[in-house]
């Protein structure tokens, strides 16, 4: 038994796939000019900003200051609390190697065979430097005396 369509049915289905293939068409487009805007303002900005702009005060600013000042092979201390844009700071300050502040012992130059990071904040603070989060998930800099 075969079934056939008539005119009206294949109009139907030749709308309907007309507009499947429209909806699935517009899709990708509006979705890779978006994701090609986001890699732009990646490029443009660099990952502290692109990643913390908008969601916390002060990160990207303190982010960037450590990338400047802090050489790569350092172990950089942060302290609590830990929520925010702490959460982000280890993998943008790659490759230093960020320790929570607690299990370096106090005097301590080294950790782990590595220098830990010190200098003096623009704030005129001097010591090891410490990446502490904020109560409102931001960051701050300040330093651990020596």
């Amino acid at each position: 038994m075969k079934a056939r369509l008539g005119a009206g049915g294949i109009v139907a289905l030749t709308l309907l796939g007309a507009h499947l293939l429209l909806g699935v068409g517009r899709v990708p487009g509006k979705v890779y000019g978006d994701r090609f805007d986001e890699i732009e303002r990646y490029r443009d900005n660099g990952a502290a900003t692109f990643l913390m702009t908008g969601a916390v005060p002060n990160g990207p600013a303190e982010i960037d200051w450590l990338r400047e000042h802090a050489p790569e092979r350092c172990v950089l201390l942060w302290r609590w609390p830990a929520d925010g844009a702490l959460e982000f700071a280890a993998a943008l300050l790659g490759p230093r190697l960020v320790v929570d502040e607690r299990v370096v012992p106090a005097g301590a130059t080294t950790f782990l065979d590595l220098p830990i990071a010190t200098g003096e904040l623009p704030s005129g603070e001097r010591g090891q430097l410490v990446l502490q989060g904020t109560d409102d998930g931001g960051l701050r800099l300040t330093v651990r005396p020596e």
